[in-house]
């Protein structure tokens, strides 16, 4: 487990040999906040939302070094997280959020094999309850979510976006979103942030560029999906993965929209040397110096107090888009605020909830429904 910093992430799991602990201690801050309950971006609801989880290996790349072949890590392997239009029936039933956490740990073991993790999902639902302000742990891992566990999909054909997920974390972190665009009729396959073994992202670029090669193989693996139309495809990334995102979509033919939830394909100089060191490497590379974003680009970004920043100087990644592009900030948030993790822990403890992540939800599939299936609405 690691610290990172806010503009990068600020409660994210890193499958690691580090110590575990402590976490969260940049949460404290949060958005502003309601004292009603909070309704999804979507008031009508159009489809149920399931889950499931579909692994795989990519025999193309090796992923634990210094074994053979029949090791079950040699090749690299791949989870995704997907989210889809579903048709529910008895027995079915939905999920409680400890599963993620359950999930989290699970793969912490088999990434990081012989290392072995436990507790995770009580210690990580402490350190968010703690990070938060609010809750239990109990309280959290048992809170129920929208989402049926692996029910049958909808027969119909709905667009992709395909999610890439924060440094060194995995799409539970907007699970809300997620269920919100299901809704309208979108399926969600998350990228994982894992870099090379064991599993340890880091903000170096050979690091970077498994996550940008997971979506890859993920899309490859996806287009075998008569339910999935793979003819439109989104990209969503939050903080790293708003950097991955960008990078996947600007090599790749064939994405029709991306929103950045803050992301650090922005990036503010200054915080510490090495991460800046590690960005200059990647923008320096042969690949992003003559590449260009062709897609139509919408970044939402934070707004703290300019107290509390720290930064000498803002790449322009900007110069880097071709397309249609808009930029919002919204306003009082925190880089914290764009991921649902604050919303489901007050959820949970009855706490007053925040208002601006159902902004970030709203402009989301706007900028989706625009791009992907040529409506200006938000909900379906």
């Amino acid at each position: 487990m690691a610290i990172s910093h806010q503009h990068r992430s600020t409660f994210m799991l890193k499958i690691s040999p580090l110590p575990l602990w402590p976490l969260l201690l940049l949460m404290a801050g949060c958005g502003s906040n309601s004292n009603t309950h909070q309704r999804p971006a979507d008031s009508i609801t159009a489809y149920q939302v399931g889950y499931r989880v579909i692994s795989f290996v990519d025999s193309s790349r090796t992923y634990r070094p210094n074994v053979d072949r029949s090791d079950r890590l040699h090749f690299r392997p791949i989870d995704i997280d997907l989210w889809y239009p579903a048709q529910p029936v008895a027995p079915d039933s939905t999920l409680q959020f400890g599963h993620f956490l359950q999930s989290l740990q699970d793969r912490a073991n088999f990434y990081s094999a012989p290392q072995k993790f436990d507790s995770i999902p009580t210690t990580v639902a402490k350190s968010f309850c703690d990070g938060f302000g609010c809750s239990r742990p109990n309280l959290l891992l048992r809170h129920p979510t929208n989402t049926f566990n692996q029910p049958k999909p909808v027969a119909k054909r709905f667009p992709l976006i395909l999610y890439l997920a924060s440094f060194g974390s995995m799409g539970y972190e907007n699970y809300l979103l997620f269920e919100s665009l299901t809704r309208q009729g979108y399926i969600i396959a998350c990228v994982n942030s894992i870099g090379r073994y064991p599993g340890d992202m880091t903000m170096k670029n050979a690091d970077l560029m498994e996550q940008v090669r997971d979506a890859d193989q993920i899309l490859n693996r996806l287009k075998k999906d008569n339910g999935i139309d793979t003819t439109k495809i989104g990209v969503l990334g939050y903080s790293w993965g708003g950097l991955a995102g960008a990078l996947w979509a600007m090599q790749r033919r064939g994405i029709d929209a991306i929103v950045s939830l803050d992301g650090s394909e922005v990036h503010h100089y200054g915080y510490t040397k090495s991460e800046d060191q590690d960005f200059e490497q990647t923008i320096n590379t042969p690949f992003f110096k003559n590449a260009a974003l062709s897609v139509p680009y919408l970044r939402l970004e934070s707004d703290p107090q300019p107290k509390t920043s720290k930064k000498d100087s803002t790449y322009n990644f900007l110069s880097k888009v071709n397309a249609i592009k808009r930029v919002v900030k919204i306003d009082s948030a925190g880089h914290q605020d764009f991921s649902s993790l604050s919303t489901v822990v007050k959820s949970s403890g009855k706490c007053s909830l925040p208002k601006v992540y159902r902004t970030i939800s709203t402009l989301t599939i706007s900028h989706f429904n625009k791009y992907l299936k040529n409506s200006t609405n938000a909900t379906r």
